[in-house]
């Protein structure tokens, strides 16, 4: 059976648990070699998978990384940002650290990273494939959610920048734009109330949340050479959250 991404080098930044594992073990599926770039251990270690503790947030470790990788791998195909993490709070009572935790975690992550890869993936010749985890939440707006919606928004606009600076190269990148997933952060969300899970599910065209491997494949998609023609592009995979009119309608309207 074909491997799409034999003889390729992928990095996933925060791919210890979640949507991050998801997508490492896609891409170990389709034949690349995988490196999670991580602060946590992982959830549950996957045989092929290097586990790399980093913090994206820091110029040092990030470079230390992929330095790493250089050594073991020489090469970087594709990089996947997904690192993330959530601090929830009405404006007037965000403190500044996690605001810094927040928009340090997930945009100066993401460009730390990318300018890493680019470098690399331009220098070889080659090209290559970046692909980043925005999310609905950058394109609605969520309550409580201010540093993180931010972020997500950012991570799409500096989508657009770096795939005009190096679209040339044949570097080409793209953004998934998930909407609520089953992940741990979710999960914590419904534990400690912040979330309540039959209010999304009501909101959600679809009925339901997604799976992690819903938002990897199309994460995978836009790595692989079956996108070749895009980049600078968000796909938004939300179970139609985000295109919904509104939410209550009457019953001779409903057809499901």
């Amino acid at each position: 059976m074909t491997q799409p991404f034999a003889g390729k080098v992928a990095a996933v930044t925060g791919a210890a648990r979640g949507i991050g594992d998801a997508i490492a073990v896609g891409l170990l599926r389709e034949g690349a070699k995988v490196f999670s770039l991580d602060l946590g251990e992982p959830d549950e270690p996957r045989d092929g998978v290097t586990y790399l503790k980093a913090d994206v947030a820091d110029p040092a470790s990030v470079a230390g990384a992929f330095g790493q990788i250089d050594r073991e791998a020489g090469q970087i195909d594709v990089l996947v940002n997904n690192a993330g993490v959530q601090r929830v709070a009405l404006a007037e009572n965000m403190t500044p650290e996690d605001w810094h935790l927040v928009l340090n975690t997930h945009l100066t992550g993401m460009h730390l990273c990318c300018a890493q890869a680019i470098r690399r993936m331009r220098a070889r010749g080659k090209g290559g494939a970046i692909v980043s985890i925005a999310s609905a939440a950058g394109i609605v707006g969520i309550q409580g959610r201010g540093p993180y919606g931010a972020a997500k928004a950012g991570i799409e606009g500096l989508t657009r920048v770096y795939a005009t600076e190096t679209a040339a190269a044949n570097i080409r990148v793209n953004a998934v734009a998930p909407g609520s997933t089953r992940t741990k952060l979710i999960e914590q969300g419904l534990k400690d109330g912040t979330i309540r899970g039959e209010w999304q599910v009501e909101r959600i065209p679809m009925g339901r949340l997604a799976e992690p491997r819903e938002i990897a494949e199309p994460v995978i998609y836009l790595a692989s050479d079956k996108a070749s023609y895009i980049t600078g592009q968000t796909l938004v995979v939300d179970g139609g959250w985000t295109v919904q009119g509104m939410v209550h309608i009457a019953d001779w309207l409903n057809v499901s």
